[in-house]
């Protein structure tokens, strides 16, 4: 999939772009009448509703638990990327010519962290269906159980690991006017007005970082706003800059901000994988706005 960098808030781009194959929005209307293609895989992402999602999805999919095996059980932080990810997506039947697409079970909130991964596997025929699964449903397509996989895939493109960076990445950006720290928690989160859901993490929030809370990326429907609309929100808030650091809670909200500056055609973006659970943890002594 291609994208195009952003040079001004005011550069035209044709949304169409942002669909799929040119681009990781994948319609409804598109995955039902491909979702028979034998390189067609479909993934449902969840994050502590694996039971709900087994229970009725879209027919052929297999569940990418962001609690279970799509995370590194034994690091110290949540939901980092899993030690032998090519691996893991192997045994799910993905090969590098596969065309995955991810979806949620409500909003947009959990797929564009799996949608993640494959890029940093080295995947690139890959999107994230536009409303999730109530947009499947509400068009009048059939759910049944999720399948299992059976194996069988092989991936042999090039990783991209650096699309993941740490502590030392956000404070190089912070220090360059041409970069900007993205942090896509609420606002009184950002702030630091509102606990941190997770126990003994300081409140408020990187210095110089700015805030676009991922429930901006979409509707209320969990349809991703327009790439125009995208552009300007980010273009805006980071006083146009263009290399983007991405961060949230544990690095699964910052994918929907930095799903959205792919499709608004950024194509500097990397997402901080330790997030707050590392720069708010008191024993790292980060500095806090």
């Amino acid at each position: 999939m291609t994208s195009l960098k952003v040079t001004s808030s005011t550069d035209a781009t044709n949304n169409n772009d942002a669909h799929f194959p040119e681009g990781p929005v994948v319609t409804v209307d598109w995955l039902s009448h491909n979702l028979d293609r034998d390189d067609v895989i479909v993934l449902c992402a969840t994050m502590e509703d694996d039971e709900i999602a087994r229970q009725a999805g879209i027919p052929g999919a297999f569940l990418a638990d962001l609690e279970g095996d799509f995370s590194d059980p034994h690091s110290e932080l949540p939901h980092t990327a899993p030690p032998n990810l090519v691996g893991l997506l192997e045994s799910y039947g993905i090969s590098t010519d596969s065309t995955v697409v991810v979806y949620d079970l409500h909003g947009l909130m959990v797929a564009p962290r799996v949608w993640w991964l494959l890029r940093i596997a080295g995947l690139s025929s890959i999107g994230v269906l536009d409303g999730g699964l109530p947009a499947w449903v509400d068009a009048g397509l059939p759910t049944e159980p999720l399948s299992l996989p059976t194996g069988g895939g092989r991936i042999s493109a090039e990783p991209q690991p650096d699309l993941l960076v740490g502590a030392s990445g956000v404070e190089r950006a912070i220090a360059r006017s041409s970069k900007a720290v993205i942090d896509a928690r609420n606002a009184s989160r950002f702030a630091g007005v509102e606990e941190e859901p997770r126990p003994g993490l300081r409140k408020g929030s990187i210095p110089g970082s700015v805030n676009i809370p991922f429930t901006d990326i979409s509707d209320e429907h969990g349809f991703v706003r327009p790439a125009e609309e995208l552009k300007e929100l980010i273009f805006s808030r980071t006083n146009g800059a263009q290399s983007l650091v991405f961060s949230c809670g544990s690095g699964v909200t910052a994918c929907v901000d930095a799903y959205a500056a792919v499709i608004a055609g950024y194509d500097d973006v990397v997402v901080y994988e330790g997030s707050w659970a590392e720069w708010g943890n008191p024993a790292n002594q980060k500095p806090i706005a």
